[in-house]
């Protein structure tokens, strides 16, 4: 089949719109996680404001991690205008146990377009009630931890 002026147009044609759509692509922002550490109490959240989103979805790229556990923890995952693409979901809650550390390379999408703030948060909810079954001997139940330290940080991205 012969070269013509319509396939050659055609050509072009298709590569400017897949130019166009790469740019647009490298062209969406990046929001930015106000990151910092927090030794949470039982029934203490802490807060890690985004920026970005304001104009339409951002991508968030961060990392989280919880550590200095003392006993057994539960925390849960929260978020306001973020929806993640990697795990912790948002409600999500991470039971962790004496001397255990977890960490998290977030990543998701913010979109604060709407003119309302965007936000991650870990709210140190207490201790998971041990299974203990009537009749049963739980004096060997781990204790619940007096504290936990976050700490979170914009990720590479």
């Amino acid at each position: 089949m012969p070269f013509s002026v319509f396939t050659r147009a055609f050509a072009v044609a298709a590569a400017s719109i897949a130019a166009l759509s790469l740019a647009a692509v490298a062209a969406q922002a990046n929001a930015v996680l106000q990151g910092g550490t927090a030794k949470l109490a039982e029934g203490e959240s802490v807060v890690f404001m985004i920026t970005g989103g304001e104009s339409g979805p951002a991508d968030l790229n961060a990392q989280c991690e919880i550590g200095d556990v003392g006993g057994t923890a539960s925390i849960t995952f929260d978020g306001e205008n973020y929806v993640p693409l990697s795990d912790p979901s948002v409600g999500t809650v991470l039971t962790l146990s004496r001397g255990e550390t977890r960490s998290y390379n977030l990543s998701g999408v913010v979109d604060a377009s709407r003119g309302a703030d965007a936000y991650i948060a870990f709210r140190f909810t207490g201790a998971p009630a041990p299974m203990c079954f009537p009749g049963m001997d739980c004096s060997g139940a781990e204790g619940k931890a007096a504290s936990v330290t976050v700490t979170c940080r914009n990720g590479a991205g």
